[in-house]
């Protein structure tokens, strides 16, 4: 039995699952077979581009042609195969080499390339495809630019593709999506809470909640989501013909400061924080190595001579970084920190230093106790003004690229001079780079504002007795990160035996949030206590010695011998 073999395919999913050009072109197809009294075998490659990305049918369509599987090709229209160069190459190459006969359209016309005419009739026309294509390209790169041009200054303008989850196209319009929005805000609020992405996965896809394009919730979609800014109300697009990236304002529905704080807490578990490990490390987010690699952790279960072990360390991340971005970051942090021992120490160390510190006993319990409602209320009040004031930011930018826009189109299209025209583009990027320094101080100042809250609420937690609210895992995270920012891992570098520069050890330089380290009180009157004191401040940095105990010990468990 001779076989037809039908190529049939579509440029969208859209039109694979709404429109009937699927549909149509089997039905073709049938027809076609019937006419030519051969038996259909049909290839649906289903809703695919012509231009980007891998096409199974069509490769396995080649395949075949080279193995002598097809002798019978029929198509709707060239286009269904390609609409650029490689139309002309796949006839050189399969069609004529393996003298398939090529039937197209509905009246099963055969395509033949028999004479030098026919081939140049047959590449004209997928040449005039290509052009096709490209000009339809252009126009929607018009479109979209005299939307953002005209339409984007009062409107938050739709430029098609599938909407953001928490969004709709609603007349070609950025809307919010009321039902998904709620599950947004509860995906940042849940990763703000130290829920990690898995959980948060795990209870939306047990609400029955649905994603944009798969059947259930995955982590990558999630951490997409919780990095993408557009929920602040700024959305960027980027047109690929003109190679420029445009901003403009769209319905937020995440705060400025929220998406601020969630970055930081993404940042802090990809760089070796607690990310979704299944331990839990107290130090993890806090320890940075000297080289500005931040440490991670390990916690393995082995077995020695019959009995269970458990090893918890923390490491440099350095050697992971360099595999991946073949950087020499110079580390000499060689030697691992086991994990308990090195807690211990630093929660030793800061629990010393706090208490030590006058400025923590004396002016925070008075003042910042008596104050603290009315901080609180101050600060919400301060976080307000600076999330409007980061959404006005946002339009100036937006204005300043729309004008740019103008200028660039104007200019291409000669109705002005060019060297203005660049003149005045120049002093518009100049203002936009202002406006983007701008922005970033004021997430700077929210940033500071959440320090502060956070500040508040751990002296009213350990103000009672600063050092001893610390039984708990839990008391002791929130302990330590209420008081301090970061802790860097130094190298202790000495001789070995052989007399050459090694790692011998580790020690440490704690960032506190407040100058305590080296605090006092200084008495107006030393011969009289009466007459009051102040409060000096000391240092935010104590550098500790070198700390043996912390350094994990390597080598062998040897059996005694028999």
């Amino acid at each position: 039995m001779n076989y037809l073999d039908c190529y049939i395919r579509v440029s969208t999913t859209i039109q694979a699952e709404e429109g009937n050009s699927l549909a149509v072109q089997e039905r073709l197809a049938k027809d076609v077979a019937k006419k030519l009294n051969l038996k259909l075998r049909l290839r649906n490659e289903g809703a695919k581009s012509s231009t980007r990305g891998y096409r199974e049918e069509l490769e396995q369509l080649k395949f075949d042609i080279q193995q002598g599987k097809v002798k019978n090709l029929w198509i709707q229209d060239k286009t269904r195969l390609f609409r650029d160069i490689e139309g002309i190459l796949f006839n050189r190459d399969y069609i004529e080499k393996y003298k398939v006969n090529f039937y197209e359209g509905d009246s099963a016309k055969q395509v033949r390339f028999d004479s030098a005419q026919e081939k140049f009739t047959a590449n004209i026309l997928i040449l005039a495809g290509e052009f096709e294509n490209e000009e339809r390209a252009r126009r929607s790169a018009r479109g979209k630019l005299h939307r953002l041009k005209h339409d984007s200054k009062s409107k938050a303008v739709f430029l098609g593709g599938t909407a953001l989850f928490g969004y709709m196209n609603v007349n070609k319009q950025w809307v919010i999506n009321k039902d998904e929005a709620k599950w947004v805000k509860f995906i940042f609020k849940q990763y703000e809470n130290k829920q990690n992405v898995k959980a948060i996965a795990d209870e939306l896809n047990n609400e029955n909640v649905k994603p944009r394009r798969a059947k259930l919730w995955n982590l990558g979609t999630l951490q997409k989501m919780l990095r993408n800014k557009t929920y602040t109300g700024i959305h960027t697009v980027h047109i690929k013909k003109l190679d420029k990236t445009f901003t403009f304002k769209i319905p937020p529905i995440i705060s400025i400061s929220e998406f601020n704080r969630v970055q930081k807490i993404m940042d802090r578990n990809t760089k070796g924080g607690t990310g979704n490990k299944q331990h839990d490390s107290l130090l993890g987010g806090l320890l940075v190595c000297d080289c500005g690699t931040y440490i991670g952790s390990d916690y393995r279960k082995h077995k020695q001579q019959g009995k269970q072990l458990n090893t918890k360390r923390y490491y440099c991340m350095n050697k992971l970084y360099e595999w991946r971005d073949k950087k020499n970051r110079g580390c000499l942090n060689k030697k691992t920190l086991d994990m308990d021992k090195t807690d211990d120490a630093i929660l030793r160390i800061i629990k010393k230093t706090v208490s030590d510190s006058s400025l923590l006993k004396e002016q925070f319990k008075k003042d910042v106790l008596s104050q603290k409602a009315s901080n609180e209320k101050e600060v919400a009040k301060k976080r307000k003004l600076l999330e409007k004031k980061g959404q006005r930011i946002q339009k100036q930018i937006e204005t300043a690229e729309n004008n740019i826009v103008t200028l660039e189109v104007d200019k291409g299209l000669g109705k002005r001079e060019a060297n203005l025209v660049d003149k005045i583009i120049n002093k518009y990027e100049h203002e936009l780079e202002a406006q983007h320094s701008e922005y970033k101080l004021v997430e700077q100042e929210l940033d500071n504002l959440d320090s502060e809250l956070v500040w508040l609420d751990w002296v009213s937690k350990f103000h009672e007795n600063l050092n001893e609210k610390t039984n708990s895992y839990k008391q002791k995270q929130t302990y330590l990160k209420g008081i301090v920012e970061k802790i860097i891992v130094k190298p202790v570098i000495g001789k070995n035996r052989n007399e050459q520069d090694v790692q011998i050890g580790h020690k440490f330089d704690i960032h506190y949030k407040r100058k305590i380290v080296n605090d006092k009180i200084e008495y107006n009157d030393a011969k009289n206590k009466r007459k009051g004191y102040k409060v000096k401040e000391g240092k935010n940095i104590y550098e500790t010695a070198l700390l043996n105990e912390v350094t994990a010990k390597r080598g062998r468990v040897w059996q005694k011998k028999r």
